[in-house]
């Protein structure tokens, strides 16, 4: 699913992997309340969260898209 999302928005948004077990994705699982893998969560331009969805199954992949659109 990552990878069919990494394809379709190549150029307009960056899909990015973060290792939660590693010192930076332990830091990021943190800030943004992410305990679950896998997790998704939208940045706007300016950085700020307008999307963001714990766990595979509760993931509408419409909503992740529609947010990835911007």
């Amino acid at each position: 699913m990552v990878d069919g999302l990494e394809r379709q928005f190549e150029g307009k948004a960056y899909v990015v992997r973060v290792e939660l077990s590693s010192a930076a994705g332990e830091e990021l699982g943190d800030r943004y309340g992410i305990d679950t893998v896998p997790s998704f969560v939208v940045f706007d331009d300016d950085g700020k969260v307008v999307f963001k969805r714990n766990g595979a199954g509760g993931v509408p992949l419409k909503e992740l898209r529609r947010a990835l659109s911007g």
